[in-house]
């Protein structure tokens, strides 16, 4: 079993072995034995779970416990501004004068501005539920504005496909259960890389002889494994689905008795305003769905109907205003989808219409059909239409709620624990502040819009390097903001800029908090391996400290363990509020007991308006979107922007580091020394690029300096910079300056716009080594 060894250490038994968990922002929360003498770790292993194939580590978490715990950088007492914002200039203050000036500042801010005038933000640097909730926590508590983080994190897309059709926000059949799948169609989600933690299950369902396709305009690590790649256009997953669809639909290989008895689509709409019909429209009681019954002819409640039609237009007469159109809502589906053929399709989405007509007939012909989605296509500024596809097409297949099968993106008891906390924990004493989507967070505080925000506090936000715009926000935002507080364990590039940096504890140090996987199902207790380094305390306590000082201390006196005890007592899940805290306080892990493998939907009931899939969604119609729908990306390269700027850029995520929390770390700069771009030979060769070359990347928002690597797994006309380096790691610039936010009103109905990623076109250039 692999493991990881101090250099200097004393080989001779440890003084303590303690169960804890890692658990960065990679979803995977691996239990670790953490071997401990002299207060400092000297030895890591993968601890037990209780059931086999859930023991790993991996580089980033060695490296996270052996190096970054005693960085040189390691932040340990509390800093405050002395020169200007950015300079650094720093002098060393003590907890009490920290909070004593923070406290003033938020009073002060209160008083002249009201309590909503102080923000928080967070994001997913740390999986805690402790760290993932105080700052909502405290913001209800004193009446301030917590910052939304989803939308900025650029992962929301996902949520925003599944929710109105699905009523989740995401889904996943139990990875244990890959193994038995016989077909696995993987989009855009490299596991090799990002879900390492779970590829062995992959490895598993192809020894047992099942086919794996990914599908991703990169070849990818997790490519390379599979029986076939297939590299789609950046942006248009959408339009190569649609093109499978229209393939299933005219081959009649839709489950028909399935789309009847479990989706919307026998649903009327009106033809004139996309309403859907109420059983009062018709002349009946209350507001059940309306379908045309094929026995009787006529319209009824689609409860009491006995063959709904799935096709069909009729005119029906809805009262006073006469007879008006209507069709089911399959029909308006069938309308949209029928220009997408195999051919249009291959011309969207440069996939050969072949090859579309294939993927089609094995997903929809397979029993054990597994659709394993990943987060890159849904980085575009339509990317809610992607996950919309895929729970579509699953749908029309009849594998949502099927074992062995689904549309698979993300799950585990890090949603129940995370999603559903107790009230009674998130609003102290009842009370509620204000809530802001932080993707707006830029114009929110340089505009005043829709009020003013004059403090910020981030924690768990390697914000410099993982937002756009990060200098506008210097330039435009910060001056605006009286205070500017980080939480950090390093100085990193949004901590240079802050008026007060504290230091918070990293996972060995944290005393308790209760931790909860994406991808499984267990919690996990977090536990203290080492003594907290220098004087860094957690999330929890300090923003205690400061609300004992606003005369809020009442809510925030319960010490770690009596809030994770308090937490799952307490809990709105009752999965999770049956977890017995004295087991899960001896063994550090314990199952949540769901039925096993776990098959969502298993029942076929869904929490929506209709209790069924919503293939049509009604509010989405004004939008153009009451059914799936292909939309081109903002940036691509059938824009007319493309003429100046013609290579899309993407930036996923690399198998050392988690965003930006390991690239610092000197066993990761041995395998990642520098970020490079990755272009095909095609493009460099027109651009004089050779391997090794400096570039400069550029657009109208920014640009970064790099050197060059040249291969032909990176598709022409895109280029590629892996996330998660800080600015400082590049020759100059960085690729953050090169986004940008546009708000998508389809999303803000749905949850929040999201931040685009991907959708980025850009130039490169060769450049002169200096």
């Amino acid at each position: 079993m692999p493991f990881a060894v101090r250099a200097d250490a004393d080989r001779s038994q440890p003084d303590r072995v303690v169960r804890t968990v890692c658990s960065p922002n990679c979803s995977g929360t691996c239990g670790i034995d953490a071997w401990v003498k002299d207060d400092r770790i000297v030895k890591i292993e993968p601890a037990a779970f209780p059931d086999p194939g859930f023991e790993r580590i991996c580089l980033k978490g060695i490296a996270m416990a052996m190096q970054r715990i005693e960085h040189p950088d390691r932040l340990r007492h509390p800093l405050r501004r002395r020169g200007a914002r950015g300079a650094g200039e720093w002098e060393r203050i003590s907890w009490e004068q920290a909070l004593d000036d923070i406290a003033a500042a938020l009073g002060r801010i209160r008083a002249r501005d009201g309590a909503r005038a102080n923000a928080w933000m967070t994001m997913s640097g740390n999986y805690g539920f402790k760290a993932t909730t105080v700052p909502e926590r405290i913001a209800n508590c004193l009446g301030g504005t917590v910052l939304t983080h989803g939308g900025m994190m650029g992962d929301l897309n996902c949520a925003m496909g599944y929710l109105p059709l699905l009523g989740v926000g995401s889904t996943c059949n139990d990875l244990a259960d890959l193994k038995h799948a016989r077909y696995i169609i993987i989009f855009g989600r490299n596991a090799a890389d990002t879900d390492h933690s779970e590829m062995r299950f992959l490895f598993d369902a192809m020894e047992a002889g099942a086919k794996v396709v990914v599908v991703d305009p990169r070849y990818s690590r997790t490519a390379a494994k599979a029986d076939e790649w297939v590299s789609p256009r950046p942006g248009t997953d959408a339009a190569l689905v649609l093109g499978m669809i229209n393939v299933i639909v005219a081959e009649g290989l839709i489950a028909e008795d399935y789309i009847r008895q479990h989706t919307n689509a026998p649903f009327l709409v009106r033809c004139d305003s996309g309403a859907l019909l109420r059983a009062r429209d018709i002349g009946a009681d209350g507001e059940a769905f309306v379908v045309w019954d094929a026995v009787r002819g006529l319209p009824c409640p689609a409860a009491s109907a006995r063959n709904a039609e799935l096709r069909g237009r009729w005119r029906i007469d809805l009262g006073p205003g006469g007879p008006v159109e209507c069709c089911t809502a399959f029909e308006l589906m069938l309308g949209a989808w029928a220009p997408y053929t195999p051919e249009r399709a291959a011309q969207i989405c440069e996939v050969p219409a072949g090859t579309i007509r294939h993927l089609a007939r094995e997903y929809a012909r397979s029993d054990r059909a597994w659709l394993w989605a990943g987060a890159g296509p849904q980085r575009y500024h339509h990317g809610h239409l992607v996950h919309r596809a895929y729970v579509t097409l699953g749908a029309l297949t009849g594998n949502i709620g099927k074992p062995h099968a689904g549309v698979n993106c993300l799950d585990g008891a890090h949603m129940r624990l995370t999603f559903f906390p107790p009230q009674e924990w998130m609003a102290p004493g009842g009370r509620r502040g204000h809530s802001l989507p932080g993707v707006h967070m830029l114009d929110i505080i340089s505009r005043g819009d829709p009020y003013p925000i004059k403090s910020l506090w981030i924690t768990a936000y390697g914000m410099g390097s993982q937002s756009p715009n990060f200098d506008r926000f210097v330039q435009e935002a910060l001056p605006q903001l009286e205070l500017f507080v980080v939480t950090e364990q390093l100085m990193t590039p949004a901590a240079r800029h802050a008026d007060i940096v504290l230091p918070c504890v990293s996972y060995y140090e944290e005393e308790m908090d209760l931790v909860a996987g994406g991808e499984h199902w267990y919690l996990q207790l977090r536990q203290r391996a080492i003594p907290p380094v220098g004087e860094s305390r957690n999330d929890y306590e300090i923003f205690a400290g400061v609300c004992e000082r606003l005369g809020e201390g009442e809510h925030w006196r319960m010490s770690n363990e009596e809030v994770c005890r308090f937490v799952l007592e307490h809990h709105d899940d009752p999965v999770i509020r049956a977890i017995d805290w004295k087991a899960l306080r001896r063994d550090g892990v314990a199952r949540v007991e769901i039925p096993r493998p776990h098959v969502p939907f298993a029942d076929l009931r869904f929490p929506t308006p209709s209790g069924r899939i919503e293939l049509y969604t009604e509010r989405l119609a004004p939008f153009g979107q009451g059914v799936l729908v292909y939309e081109e990306p903002l940036e691509s390269s059938r824009r007319p922007l493309a003429r100046r700027l013609p290579l899309v850029l993407i930036s996923p995520k690399h198998v050392h580091s988690t965003h930006s929390q390991h690239t610092m770390l000197p066993w990761i700069r041995e395998q990642l020394p520098e970020p490079r771009l990755e272009m095909h030979p095609r493009d460099a060769r027109a651009r004089a690029i050779g391997e090794g070359d400096r570039v400069r990347v550029y657009n109208d928002r920014g640009s970064l300096s790099l050197h060059a690597s040249l291969s032909e797994g990176v598709k022409p006309g895109m280029v590629v910079v892996p996330q998660g380096f800080w600015r400082e790691h590049f020759v100059a610039g960085h690729f953050a300056d090169l986004g940008h936010i546009v708000r998508n009103p389809v999303q803000d109905v749905i949850i929040e716009t999201n931040y685009p990623v991907w959708d980025i076109l850009v130039e490169v250039a060769r450049e002169a080594a200096a």
